[in-house]
């Protein structure tokens, strides 16, 4: 899908005619963008600018809780942002899932006062998949799995181990 840019604290505008929800950061902020089959208008950006990114990692087969971690680099949680909107549409229909051992990574992107904008879910096992929840709204799921997580942790600079025991 091509978009372009016509300001910086605007929507991105769809150019092409997909079904894609997702999340850009622009300019400190996040912006949810949604093009449809036919032209939609964009969700309403937040009031406030992200400001941090908290990362709450959790892994039932560890003995030891994970930290959570927090970035403030706009370049960073831009990243992160570009790495969730870049995720497809979830998968719909009945299908079959590999095991999950309950391992997931919640991400919560906070304005300046605290707030939480948006809160994402991904499930590292199982079918995967991201739940996201803007400004209180909840979006069409998005397919991920450990994939993703790890490209997320790679900008935080982490190791969560969420490989599971029995893939090693």
């Amino acid at each position: 899908m091509k978009r372009r840019l016509a300001d910086p604290l605007t929507p991105l505008l769809p150019v092409a005619r997909v079904a894609v929800v997702g999340l850009v950061a622009a300019a400190g902020a996040l912006i949810a963008v949604h093009a449809a089959a036919s032209p939609a208008p964009a969700h309403p950006s937040p009031t406030a600018a992200v400001r941090k990114l908290v990362a709450t990692p959790s892994n039932p087969q560890l003995k030891t809780a994970l930290a959570p971690m927090t970035i403030t680099d706009q370049a960073e949680i831009t990243r992160v942002a570009d790495i969730i909107n870049a995720l497809p549409p979830a998968p719909t229909g009945v299908f079959n899932c590999p095991v999950d051992w309950g391992a997931r990574l919640r991400l919560d992107f906070e304005s300046s006062d605290g707030k939480a904008v948006e809160q994402v879910s991904m499930e590292a096992g199982g079918c995967g998949g991201t739940e996201i929840t803007l400004n209180g709204t909840k979006q069409p799921n998005r397919a991920s799995g450990l994939d993703t997580i790890k490209q997320v942790e790679a900008v935080f600079g982490a190791n969560w181990q969420f490989t599971p025991s029995f893939l090693h």
